[in-house]
């Protein structure tokens, strides 16, 4: 698999950590700092220590190596498009500090090895997976969390279905769930909103709330989406990458070439819930629409799907121009998203 070639300069810098060699590093202790001019201008340094390299925004406190050169250069260097030597020699770029440093980064940061078409280059080794004896992938993990949902809402909506097997059936799972996962790794916000969702409705259904009854499955996707939209705003983990992240190396973790399409991603969920909620409420209150509106409410789902899938490919090559701003527009997206929710919920409140 080719080097990234459509990245900006802050992903490229980012995506060095994802190529660095420890071995070739050794017992290096070195700071290297990047002064940015030019279209993406910016401060940025690479950490090199105990066998590690880890990115940093700003400047260094005392930098082995210094490159100050515009964005326009350093992208054709590292796409393979200019000879960082030659590029010096033309005073395209200028150095300060160790030159040493410079001279060892071809076999400090390498390029990816090729791999089989469709298989990512920084895919995780195959035994990566959750702690715990039931060997299943991250990404199967998020499905098994959805299982108490889906159960929910299926049964939810079968007239002459019990509220002791809607609720009770999907609260077991999720304390399964959380229990084993809470032995051997950490649930997840998803796991542990479940596992909360299903024991409040445990207790309206055992005092025989009507408005649980009535209402259960649409406060169920507001819970939902606000748990998608939470960890937007709460956490420095989206909720889709908790599941994901699995599937990669674990320095991709911490990089926006990870962090950015799975916000994207979590903020589509969180949304998407919410307009299911809308549609759920729509059912209730317009009898006469309430099979066409539910049966609208779940088909939504397929293209979460189809979104999630088609976002996923080729999300660590694809160029963002300021990723910290795109970050930012969508947790506020995510903030309106939870004011949206609180809103739903006093709203079926207050029609009581």
């Amino acid at each position: 698999m080719a080097k990234p070639m459509n990245l900006a300069l802050r992903q490229m810098l980012e995506g060095m950590t994802l190529t660095f060699d420890a071995a070739a590093a050794g017992d290096m202790d070195a700071t290297l700092q990047f002064n940015v001019t030019g279209a993406e201008p910016g401060t940025y340094h690479l950490r090199i220590a105990k066998g590690d390299c880890t990115f940093h925004l700003g400047a260094a406190v005392d930098p082995t190596l210094t490159i100050t050169t515009p964005s326009d250069v350093w992208l054709k260097i590292s796409r393979g498009e200019l000879n960082a030597q030659e590029a010096l020699m033309q005073g395209l770029y200028q150095v300060q500090g160790d030159f040493s440093l410079l001279t060892r980064m071809g076999t400090l940061f390498k390029t990816p090895e090729s791999t089989p078409a469709g298989v990512s280059a920084y895919a995780a080794p195959r035994e990566q997976r959750p702690a715990g004896p039931i060997a299943l992938s991250g990404m199967t993990w998020m499905t098994v969390a959805f299982i108490p949902w889906i159960l929910f809402w299926v049964t939810f909506h079968i007239p002459g279905v019990s509220s002791w097997v809607s609720v009770g059936l999907p609260f077991l799972l999720a304390l399964f769930i959380v229990v084993y996962r809470r032995v051997f790794a950490k649930p997840t916000w998803m796991e542990w909103g479940g596992l909360g969702f299903f024991t409040l409705a445990g207790i309206l259904t055992l005092v025989g709330d009507s408005t649980f009854a009535t209402w259960g499955s649409v406060i169920s996707s507001i819970v939902m989406g606000a748990l998608w939209l939470g960890t937007l705003v709460f956490t420095d983990m989206p909720l889709s990458a908790d599941y994901s992240k699995w599937g990669y190396i674990k320095r991709m973790w911490l990089t926006s070439l990870f962090i950015h399409p799975n916000v994207a991603i979590s903020l589509m969920w969180g949304w998407l819930f919410l307009v299911m909620a809308a549609f759920g409420i729509g059912a209730i209150l317009l009898p006469h629409l309430e099979t066409i509106l539910t049966v609208i409410r779940f088909v939504l789902l397929v293209p979460g799907f189809i979104f999630t899938s088609a976002y996923q490919k080729g999300a660590a090559n694809r160029r963002i121009a300021n990723v910290d701003e795109a970050l930012a527009r969508m947790r506020t997206w995510a903030i309106v998203g939870l004011v949206v929710a609180v809103a739903m919920i006093l709203t079926i409140l207050i029609a009581l």
